[in-house]
C-alpha cells in the first residue's frame, strides 16, 4: 500500500496499487506548474482511498485536462487527462514507494538550465 498527503495534511490518501513506472514530463505546462518538471505515475482513481480531502482546487486547461492541487498549501496532487485518466504526482507519495523513473516526455520543451543525463528513454513529445 502507498500513502501520501499534501504539505498541510488537508488531503491524505492510501493507494491500493503497486508502484507503477514514473514519468518525468518537461512540457511547458509542467515546467510552469512545478518550477522544473513533473514526475508522476498513472493510476486508476478507484484504487485511491481518501483519508482526508479538503481545500481541493482545480485548474482546467482549454483542452479539457485538469490539474488538482491543495488550495491551502499549494501542493500539486494529480493531473486528470481529458479522457478521465489520472496521473498522481510522485512527490506526494510517502517513501518508500518502490517506483522508479522510467523515462522523460516532452524533452523538446525542457528548460535550458540542465541536461538529462540519466540514460533513460527520452521522447520529444507524447508518444504512447
Amino acid at each position: 500500500m502507498i500513502t501520501g498527503a499534501c504539505l498541510c495534511g488537508a488531503n491524505a490518501f492510501e493507494l491500493d496499487a503497486g508502484p507503477g513506472p514514473a514519468t518525468a514530463c518537461h512540457c511547458g505546462q509542467c515546467r510552469r506548474y512545478s518550477g522544473f518538471h513533473a514526475a508522476s505515475i498513472d493510476y486508476d482513481a478507484k484504487d485511491m482511498r481518501w483519508l482526508r480531502q479538503g481545500h481541493l482546487t482545480r485548474f482546467t486547461h482549454p483542452g479539457g485536462s485538469t490539474r488538482v492541487f491543495c488550495g491551502k498549501c499549494g501542493t500539486k496532487l494529480w493531473f486528470e487527462y481529458a479522457d478521465g485518466g489520472l496521473s498522481l504526482e510522485a512527490g506526494v507519495m510517502d517513501a518508500p514507494t518502490g517506483a522508479r523513473l522510467a523515462g522523460h516526455i516532452f524533452v523538446a520543451d525542457k528548460g535550458d538550465f540542465f541536461d538529462i543525463a540519466d540514460g533513460l528513454p527520452q521522447q520529444q513529445g507524447w508518444e504512447a
